[in-house]
C-alpha cells in the first residue's frame, strides 16, 4: 500500500502519465483503471513551478481530448469521479459532459436565447402541434423561474402573462424568451426542483401536488432537450441541461371516489335531463361511456352504432386521439342506447353534443361545448365532487364500476390505455367489498376441540 501510495506521490505530467505503457492495467470500468491516469496540473508564479493539489484527467473520446480537474486531493475519490466522468461521456458524447462536468467551457455568446429554441422546435423537430404548446409553457415556466425574471414585479408580472387584450401578454413572452438558455445547468434545474418543492412547506399533500408539478415540467424540458428532437435543430445548444437530473417519480395519484355515481345519475335525471340537456348528455359519455372531455366534445353521430349498441372513438376529421390505443370501441347497456336515441331524435347537426364549430387546429385547450362543461363543472362539486377536474371525475368512476365487474384489464381496455399500470395507479377505487371472513364468537366455539 505504501509503495502504491508513493507512485502517486510522483511530480508525472499530464502527458507522462497519458504515455504510461508496458503494465497490465485493470478494465476501464474499474477504479484502479483511473488511478493510474491521475495527475496534477502545475502552474508558475513568481518564477516558481507550483503544483496544484488536487488531481485531474485528460480524456479522449472521438479524436478530442480534454482535461477535467477531479476536486479532491485524495486519488481514490479523484479516480472514482474520472470513471464516473469517462463513463458519462461514452454514454452520452462530448457536449452532455461538458455541459455537466466543466460547463465553464461553453461561450455564453454561442447560446440561443429561449424564443430561438422554441422556434426552432417548431419548425424541425417532430412533435404534435398541442404537445409542443404545452411542453413550451412548462420549459418557460422553468426558464423564468431560474433567471428569476419576475424579481420585484411578481404580481404585475403574473397579470401580464395572462394580458392578451392589452399587449401585456406580447411583453411577457418577449421577456421571458429573450432569455439565453446557458441558464439552464443540471445544478439550476436541480436546485430549482428542490426549491419549488420544499415552498410547499410541511403539509403531505401540498408537497406531493408540488412534487407531481416539479417532475411534469422536467420530464417536458427532458423531452424537448431529447437527442431524437436536438438532432434536428439549427440554433446553437447548450448542453442537455437535463443530463444526469434525476426526475424523482412523485408517484402514481391513485384515485379515491367521493361520490356515489348511481346517486349522482340520479341526480342529474331529476334535476338536469329537462332543464339542463346538454349538461345532461355531457355527464351520460363520460359516466357511461367513460370519455374523455375532448372525446365527447368532437363525438359525432356516424361513430354511435345503434343497431349493435356500441360507440366508437376513432380518428376523424376533427378529432386526434390522445394514443393510438385511445381508438376503442365501447360496449353501451340497453338503458344508455335509448337515452341516446332520444337525444338523436332532436339532434340538428353531426356532433352529439351542440356547442359551437370544432377548430382542430387549436393549440390550446379548445372546447366547442366550453359553456355546458364549465356550468357541468360547477353542477359537480354542488355535489361533492370535490377533484379539481370533476368532469375527468365521470370518467374515472367509469372504469372503477367496468374493473368491479369485469376486471381491470376490461377497465383498461375500456377506457384506452396503453398499459394497464395506466388504469390501476390512476383510475380506478374499488367499488365491491373484498374482506376476510372468520367465525367468531359461538360460531368460532362449535369449530374448536381440544386435542386429545
Amino acid at each position: 500500500m505504501k509503495a502504491q501510495e508513493e507512485v502517486f506521490e510522483e511530480r508525472k505530467s499530464g502527458q507522462e502519465v497519458a504515455k504510461q505503457d508496458g503494465e497490465a492495467l485493470p478494465s476501464r470500468y474499474h477504479v484502479d483503471y483511473w488511478k493510474q491516469r491521475l495527475y496534477k496540473k502545475t502552474f508558475t508564479r513568481d518564477g516558481k513551478r507550483h503544483e496544484v493539489q488536487e488531481w485531474s484527467v485528460r480524456l479522449q473520446h472521438l479524436g478530442r481530448r480534454e482535461a477535467f480537474a477531479l476536486g479532491s486531493a485524495n486519488a481514490s475519490v479523484a479516480a472514482a469521479k474520472a470513471k464516473q466522468i469517462a463513463t458519462f461521456l461514452e454514454a452520452n458524447g462530448w457536449e452532455p459532459t461538458l455541459g455537466q462536468f466543466k460547463p465553464s467551457v461553453i461561450l455564453k455568446a454561442e447560446v440561443c436565447t429561449l424564443g430561438e429554441f422554441l422556434e426552432d422546435v417548431k419548425a424541425h423537430a417532430h412533435f404534435q402541434p398541442r404537445t409542443a404548446r404545452i411542453y413550451e409553457t412548462k420549459l418557460r415556466k422553468l426558464v423564468g423561474d431560474i433567471a428569476n425574471v419576475a424579481a420585484g414585479m411578481k404580481a404585475k408580472f403574473h397579470r401580464m402573462k395572462h394580458d392578451y387584450i392589452t399587449g401585456g401578454r406580447l411583453v411577457w413572452l418577449a421577456k421571458i424568451d429573450g432569455i439565453s438558455l446557458d441558464v439552464l445547468t443540471p445544478d439550476s434545474v436541480s436546485l430549482w426542483r428542490n426549491t419549488y418543492v420544499a415552498k410547499a412547506g410541511a403539509d403531505p399533500l401540498k408537497r406531493k401536488s408540488a412534487e407531481r408539478t416539479a417532475a411534469s415540467i422536467l420530464r417536458a424540458g427532458r423531452s424537448l432537450f431529447s437527442q431524437e428532437s436536438t438532432r434536428v435543430l439549427k440554433v446553437k445548444l447548450p448542453p442537455n441541461p437535463f443530463a444526469g437530473v434525476k426526475v424523482r417519480d412523485p408517484g402514481p395519484q391513485r384515485y379515491h371516489s367521493t361520490v356515489n355515481p348511481e346517486w349522482l345519475l340520479a341526480c342529474a335525471e331529476r334535476e338536469l335531463r329537462t332543464a339542463e340537456p346538454q349538461q345532461y348528455l355531457g355527464l351520460f359519455l363520460c359516466l357511461w361511456g367513460g370519455l374523455r372531455r375532448k372525446e365527447a366534445d368532437l363525438l359525432t353521430w356516424a361513430q354511435l352504432d345503434f343497431e349493435q349498441g356500441q360507440l366508437h372513438v376513432r380518428r376523424t376529421e376533427y378529432f386526434e386521439p390522445k394514443t393510438e390505443e385511445s381508438q376503442r370501441v365501447i360496449d353501451l347497456a340497453p338503458q344508455a342506447v335509448d337515452v341516446l336515441r332520444s337525444f338523436k331524435n332532436g339532434a340538428v347537426g353531426e356532433f352529439v353534443m351542440e356547442g359551437w364549430s370544432a377548430n382542430p387546429s387549436a393549440l390550446y385547450g379548445y372546447y366547442r361545448c366550453d359553456r355546458t362543461w364549465r356550468h357541468l363543472s360547477d353542477w359537480l362539486k354542488s355535489k361533492g365532487v370535490t377533484q379539481r377536474s370533476a368532469i375527468h371525475t365521470l370518467r374515472k368512476e367509469s372504469g372503477s364500476l367496468i374493473a368491479s365487474t369485469y376486471g381491470i384489464e376490461a377497465a383498461r381496455q375500456h377506457l384506452g390505455h396503453r398499459d394497464i399500470s395506466t388504469t390501476s395507479a390512476h383510475y380506478v377505487d374499488k367499488k365491491k367489498r373484498i374482506e376476510v371472513s372468520l367465525a367468531i364468537g359461538s360460531a368460532a366455539g362449535s369449530l374448536y376441540a381440544q386435542p386429545g
